[in-house]
């Protein structure tokens, strides 16, 4: 199959990368190695020098600007881009991304549209209203135009059907991976991540913001500051709200890492006690995923994805009690047949989500000419 690939490509030359750069990265990688396969890209004017890990791969030169040509096409459909992308059998859009094909199959992954989600909170004001009008014509014409569908989750396929009156049958999951690095850190010795070895943690990931759970990591630490103050919560991110960080600033046991990379954070998944998972809104949970793998015990919530993913490999608490939080990480603690009883389930749950698996679905999906 000839293959061209369309996305904003500052996704995956970020520093800091978003588990969706990790996804593009991986899945445009992994389709170029399977024979048979050319894989091209599309890229914007202003793009046209920078594609990272992707730099294989021989360019399209589309003569607009990323953001002109977004905001043009979300706003008319047109200039139609056939023209640029050399006449492959698809185009793939890893990401989210809108771009008008009119004689060419296309192909588009669906990440997620929390801001159009009815249950979550939104933003006030004009440029709020503006920007989920914005999203939702994009999402609106992407959707409609595209021959196969691909979401990471069951959940968010079921949004997609839902929001957007999209014919299941056009809809493929495909599902995420976890980086080599966490399986290889399971068979490590603990202590990997150079904290203090009588100063045990529970790691979070994301950042305090209400997506996240932040509020409720915050709620987690204050209770442990007043009943068990050498135990920590450490979290690995840096999406903070500032009102969250100042009440952050006002425990001693919580402890904020800023982004880590994968290895690094590997590394602090496998010393932990738990991962502490109070998401409010994942379309996959990879973060999760990634703790099963490393051989870290999952506290959560039966929220959005999440119980999709991890099953019966975690610990669920409910959501907004701090109280039952702290009572199933003293019982991990306490008990070490439980702790290994949820590593073993959490290692078998995982060995499902490896990039290998995500790319031969998506590519047989592109093979078939549609979703399932």
């Amino acid at each position: 199959m000839n293959i061209c690939v369309f996305t904003d490509f500052r996704f995956v030359t970020y520093p800091a990368l978003t588990g969706v750069g990790k996804h593009i990265i991986q899945m445009v990688q992994g389709l170029s190695r399977i024979n048979g396969n050319k894989v091209t890209a599309l890229a914007a004017h202003d793009q046209i020098r920078n594609f990272g890990p992707l730099s294989f791969a021989q360019v399209h030169e589309l003569p607009l600007p990323w953001k002109l040509a977004e905001a043009v096409w979300t706003a008319t459909g047109h200039p139609v881009a056939d023209r640029w992308c050399g006449n492959p059998d698809w185009v793939y859009c890893p990401k989210n991304d809108y771009i008008p094909i009119r004689n060419v199959r296309v192909a588009v992954t669906i990440h997620g549209a929390h801001q159009l989600d009815p249950h979550m909170p939104r933003s006030r004001g004009l440029a709020g209203y503006l920007n989920r009008m914005r999203s939702r014509t994009s999402y609106t014409r992407a959707l409609r135009q595209a021959d196969l569908v691909l979401t990471v989750s069951k959940f968010l396929k079921a949004q997609v059907v839902d929001w957007f009156n999209v014919e299941p049958e056009k809809i493929c999951v495909v599902g995420n991976g976890v980086e080599s690095e966490f399986f290889r850190v399971a068979q490590a010795s603990r202590g990997c991540s150079g904290e203090p070895p009588d100063r045990p943690f529970v790691l979070c990931v994301g950042g305090l913001n209400y997506l996240d759970g932040g509020d409720r990591m915050v709620e987690v630490a204050s209770l442990l500051n007043k009943q068990a103050r050498d135990l920590r919560v450490l979290v690995a991110g840096c999406q903070h709200s500032d009102q969250l960080k100042a009440k952050a600033a006002q425990l001693p046991n919580l402890v904020l890492l800023g982004y880590l990379e994968s290895e690094r954070l590997a590394h602090y998944m496998r010393d932990a006690v738990a991962l502490l998972f109070p998401t409010r809104y994942e379309t996959f949970g990879i973060a999760a995923a990634e703790a099963m793998a490393a051989g870290t015990p999952v506290i959560t919530c039966r929220s959005t994805a999440v119980p999709e993913i991890v099953r019966d490999a975690g610990l669920y608490v409910s959501p907004d009690s701090p109280e039952e939080a702290v009572e199933a990480i003293r019982e991990l603690m306490a008990n070490s047949g439980l702790a290994a009883e949820y590593i073993q389930r959490g290692h078998d749950r995982a060995g499902q989500y490896t990039w290998a698996a995500c790319v031969r679905k998506l590519n047989g999906a592109l093979l078939k000419g549609g979703g399932r």
